[in-house]
């Protein structure tokens, strides 16, 4: 069995690294400084990563097809697993994704467990809140309060009978909420252009 030479899988992750950084500060001074330069730059930077994304998922489901393909005789769940993908994809590729045999896939199967998943999700939430969460300091107590006003303000039935308690779900929503969320992606954002240059400047792990 054939390796590779010891400094090649090195050159390749340096590689591999300096193309993801150009492209991800082609987007970034894009995301601040858009101009038509800019724009077609990124708008390539776009279309390759799309291309890696299908490639990506054709490899995914290849490997479903390969993995489960060899234990149909060991469980139905393979052979439910295979069936459902041959559907769907055949749904998509005969009759689109919005009429005929996609469309009905859609709103009564994939659309019905999305919204059994997200119903279940505040259960769960709060499940946990009450359980890890020490709401005798402040700022658990808080976060919990905000937690149940969101939560409560959601419901249809409440939201429609207590119009203070929606108006407070959209406080919350729009102002802090919003807030801590942009400054996360800020933050996430200008951490990774950082580790980046501190890899590549000092040459040591980031």
């Amino acid at each position: 069995m054939s390796s590779s030479p010891p400094g090649f899988s090195s050159i390749v992750r340096a590689l591999a690294l300096l193309v993801g950084a150009f492209a991800g500060l082609v987007v970034f001074i894009y995301y601040f400084l858009p101009s038509p330069t800019m724009s077609q730059a990124a708008g390539i930077v776009l279309d390759a990563v799309l291309l890696l994304v299908a490639a990506a998922m054709f490899l995914a489901a290849f490997h479903l097809v390969w993995r489960h393909a060899g234990r149909v005789a060991q469980t139905r769940l393979s052979a439910l697993v295979l069936a459902g993908f041959a559907l769907a994809f055949a749904g998509g590729l005969l009759d689109g994704y919005q009429q005929g045999l996609g469309g009905w896939i859609f709103r009564w199967v994939i659309s019905p467990g999305l919204a059994a998943v997200f119903a279940l999700l505040p259960i769960f939430l709060a499940y946990a809140l009450i359980r890890h969460l020490n709401t005798r300091e402040l700022g658990m107590a808080l976060f919990a309060l905000s937690f149940l006003v969101v939560l409560l303000g959601q419901t249809p039935m409440l939201a429609e009978r207590f119009p203070l308690l929606a108006a407070m779900r959209h406080n919350v929503l729009i102002g802090p909420a919003t807030a801590a969320f942009r400054g996360l992606l800020l933050g996430l954002a200008l951490g990774l252009v950082l580790a980046l240059i501190m890899r590549f400047w000092g040459g040591g792990e980031a």
